[in-house]
């Protein structure tokens, strides 16, 4: 082949191969064109046939080769986003399973298992392999703004006695400590018994309870009604250990002075001894007799839930429980006038009461 010819060959070539990878059908079919052109152009100086035919069979091996490689790449490139019907039918044209197939079907006999292997493989749509295996997961989780609490008591003790406020670092209040004389009936004219009282000054500081906690402030912004929580658990857990003061402070150091510290303690007086199989009702009794003795109006007692759960649990000769005498609708027990009010701040087996109404707590800041 001339060089001349052989220079006309390479042109058209790369020519056509670059519209092929273009991977258009337009675009080979406009090379196409071309190329008829071309070997038109070419006839005319061609002179040897042999040099013709080498020419043409050369420009059809590489346009051959270049379709071939532009169909592999096409099936390449779409290959993973087949359907499962493509998949299979392409499986079924393999030339081996084809074959196979065929040689069944014209009644020859199966000599070996026919294996398709299909490239779509099926896999269980969970969370876990589809939008859960990224970082997409965040998509699909939401905050609910719940947060499970710590169980904290419920405070009652506040709520049954004088609440009022101070602003300063000690309170004084005056009680009546003794009284002197006697009133007596007189005729007229006669001398008038004198009478006194003796007033004496009592003062107690003001004790602080107080407690802090660290934030930061990413999350503040991030998780608000967590930081909430966090608030309110604080404020809760003070007036906790605030109420157990209340009910059983020692009054040393910086304790408060407490209900069972301060309160006169319980004495049966003349009930004691007396009682046949004596029950929780019967101490009752003695309480609000030992308080109306003392010139009091008993009016609420702190027990424990399970002194007052055994309370439910005695019953009568007839098999009653004797709360359900003193209960009213709600459940609520009220005996002598005093109401039974249940808390863990109180031990187990002991009573604190009697007439609340002479007790006062001042708060100096909320």
């Amino acid at each position: 082949m001339s060089e001349e010819i052989t220079k006309i060959k390479d042109a058209i070539v790369e020519d056509v191969a670059t519209k092929v990878k273009v991977a258009k059908q337009e675009a080979i079919d406009e090379s196409a064109k071309e190329l008829v052109a071309k070997e038109a152009e070419i006839l005319g100086k061609v002179t040897k046939s042999e040099d013709f035919e080498a020419f043409k069979a050369a420009i059809g091996k590489q346009v051959d080769e270049m379709d071939l490689k532009m169909q592999k790449n096409v099936k390449e490139k779409t290959k993973g986003v087949v359907s499962m019907t493509q998949a299979l039918t392409e499986a079924f044209e393999e030339e081996s399973v084809a074959k196979t197939i065929k040689s069944i079907a014209n009644g020859g006999k199966q000599t070996e298992p026919i294996r398709i292997e299909v490239a779509k493989a099926a896999v269980d749509l969970t969370t876990a392999n589809t939008i859960g295996a990224g970082a997409t997961q965040v998509t699909i989780t939401q905050n609910t703004g719940i947060v499970s609490t710590i169980r904290q008591r419920v405070e009652k003790y506040l709520a049954n006695v004088s609440v009022g406020s101070i602003g300063t670092n000690r309170a004084l209040w005056v009680e009546e400590n003794d009284e002197q004389g006697n009133p007596i009936f007189i005729a007229e004219g006669a001398a008038k018994t004198q009478l006194s009282v003796k007033f004496v000054e009592k003062t107690k500081e003001v004790q602080k309870v107080a407690v802090y906690g660290k934030v930061t402030t990413e999350m503040m912004g991030d998780t608000p009604q967590l930081i909430s929580y966090i608030q309110n658990n604080l404020v809760k857990r003070v007036s906790v250990a605030t109420e157990n003061q209340l009910l059983s402070g020692d009054n040393t150091g910086e304790n408060l002075s407490g209900l069972k510290t301060y309160a006169t303690s319980f004495s049966a007086g003349s009930l004691a001894g007396t009682i046949n199989n004596a029950n929780e009702f019967d101490v009752l009794e003695a309480v609000r007799l030992q308080v109306e003795i003392a010139n009091g109006m008993a009016n609420a007692i702190f027990v424990h839930p399970a002194s007052l759960a055994a309370m439910k649990l005695v019953k009568d000769t007839t098999g009653v429980p004797l709360w359900k005498s003193y209960a009213d609708n709600q459940g609520n027990i009220t005996y002598g006038g005093m109401q039974l009010i249940t808390s863990t701040g109180v031990p187990v087996g002991e009573f604190f009461g009697g007439d609340l109404s002479v007790v006062n707590v001042l708060f100096r800041d909320g």
